[in-house]
């Protein structure tokens, strides 16, 4: 029988060429496009595509720079975790003015899944610790993915850029857990009010007692009641300027209805007669807390996992109650992503379709 030939593969068809002015020639290996240099590939990460080649060469083009300035001895050819990573926090300090909570956020979480951090951070390296990390762990699946949260924020610090230490990839996506959130429980009306007449009488705690009218009817973030400077009041205006809370640097509104107002000329009051440029005096949420979850439990209202983050909870189906619309809701929660209303709204709704169910038989 007569051998046939078999046909050679076509060569992939280039969607793009190499820029000029840039050393070695780029290839195409099955669909994604490599730099060859010095005898060794450089994967650029990209499609053989028009936009692929074009951000292929601007890849290279901050890569072959780096190259050459270790060659040099201008920059070594690489860093440790644990140097990197100092880097990372001094610039997160220095320039978006992090929270203690915060740098204490992305060290537990660094530290627990990078083990050995005196070794270089590389892209097999960081995929070997990682790995370790879920496989030798036995913590629960929302502190797993707490921790790999944490370790992101460094990564992509460390890829984007101008850092430049690691190529910009998802290291953390396929190893993160499903965990279905529960959400956590908002006072009722009547906790409220007994939270009230428990430090009413307080002169101790004078100061938490505003606290909880100021949450009640202003729905803020207990977190960001301990950042409100005095300047940051615009009482004339009936609001107070406070910082965004994803996008660092912004500025927002919280709105003050009359009743909220009178509160917080008490507050300032008391931070006037102590000295302080703060509206409230705590550094952290912890500490007030701390002091209402006490009074909880001699009332016999503590919910486990609760915290005054259920007096911001309580504010939209009290809203929802008076008739407002689902954007204004948005507005006064200030809630990036609609679908946060959303769900709020879910929740408002399906509770008026059981008190309306109540009397079926």
């Amino acid at each position: 029988m007569k051998k046939t030939k078999q046909k050679a593969k076509p060569k992939p068809k280039h969607a793009g060429v190499m820029r000029n002015d840039l050393e070695g020639f780029m290839r195409v290996i099955g669909n994604k496009i490599y730099v060859r240099w010095k005898g060794k590939d450089f994967r650029t990460g990209q499609d053989n595509t028009v936009a692929g080649w074009k951000l292929a060469n601007e890849f290279w083009a901050k890569k072959l720079k780096e190259l050459k300035a270790i060659d040099a001895g201008e920059k070594p050819a690489g860093d440790t975790i644990k140097n990197v990573f100092e880097k990372f926090l001094q610039y997160k300090i220095k320039y978006q003015k992090i929270a203690y909570k915060t740098i204490w956020f992305y060290k537990t979480g660094v530290n627990a899944v990078f083990k050995e951090q005196d070794k270089l951070l590389t892209e097999k390296e960081i995929r070997t610790q990682i790995q370790n990390f879920i496989e030798n762990t036995n913590i629960s699946d929302t502190t797993i993915n707490i921790y790999l949260n944490a370790t992101n924020g460094f990564l992509n610090w460390a890829s984007d850029e101008e850092q430049n230490y690691i190529p910009p990839k998802k290291y953390i996506k396929k190893y993160k857990r499903k965990v279905s959130v529960k959400p956590k429980e908002a006072y009722s009306r009547q906790e409220y009010e007994q939270l009230l007449s428990y430090f009413m009488t307080d002169n101790k705690n004078t100061e938490i007692y505003l606290l909880l009218q100021f949450l009640w009817l202003t729905g803020a973030r207990c977190g960001e009641t301990s950042t409100i400077n005095l300047s940051d009041l615009d009482l004339q205006n009936n609001r107070i300027f406070v910082p965004n809370k994803i996008f660092k640097g912004e500025g927002e509104s919280l709105l003050l209805i009359p009743d909220a107002v009178k509160i917080v000329e008490k507050a300032k009051e008391l931070a006037i007669e102590r000295g302080d440029t703060k509206l409230f005096s705590w550094k952290q949420a912890r500490l007030p807390n701390l002091i209402i979850g006490r009074a909880e439990k001699k009332l016999g209202i503590k919910i486990e996992g609760r915290s005054l983050h259920g007096f911001r909870r309580t504010l939209p189906a009290r809203l929802f109650a008076m008739g407002m619309t689902i954007p204004d809701v948005q507005k006064i929660m200030r809630h990036r992503d609609i679908r946060i209303t959303m769900k709020h709204y879910d929740q408002f709704e399906q509770q008026i379709l059981i008190d309306k169910m109540t009397d079926l038989k």
